[in-house]
């Protein structure tokens, strides 16, 4: 039987990422793998904000991404709440159809003209 997959986003203030972080480093069964990355938060809620982010118009946040089962972003988010609740943390979930990792493929000859009939 397939597992639900679903791609879980969590946005924070970039101070809150090492604590979210380490946090999903420490989990057993351990996450198999996320990203993060820089970014920046626009909108109308700027509550917190500093006023160089309010006359930019738009504040410092941080992205942490993962593909893992239903269930275990379920569990995560219940973690992440009791163990470092954030009051700027915004979250979504999206459903993921196909997750893995492409193969490089190799030419099964080296000559030029076998390779470019391959292609």
């Amino acid at each position: 039987m397939d597992k639900l997959l679903c791609r879980l986003t969590l946005v924070c203030p970039p101070d809150s990422t090492d604590r979210i972080v380490e946090l999903m480093l420490s989990l057993d069964p351990p996450i198999p793998g996320f990203t993060t990355w820089d970014a920046k938060g626009h909108g109308f809620g700027f509550v917190g904000a500093t006023v160089s982010e309010r006359v930019r118009g738009h504040v410092k946040r941080s992205l942490i991404t993962t593909v893992i089962e239903r269930g275990e972003a379920e569990r995560l988010l219940q973690i992440i709440a009791q163990k470092a609740p954030l009051p700027h943390l915004t979250f979504w979930i999206e459903p993921v159809e196909s997750f893995g990792r492409l193969q490089a493929l190799k030419p099964t000859s080296t000559h030029p003209a076998d390779r470019a009939a391959h292609q």
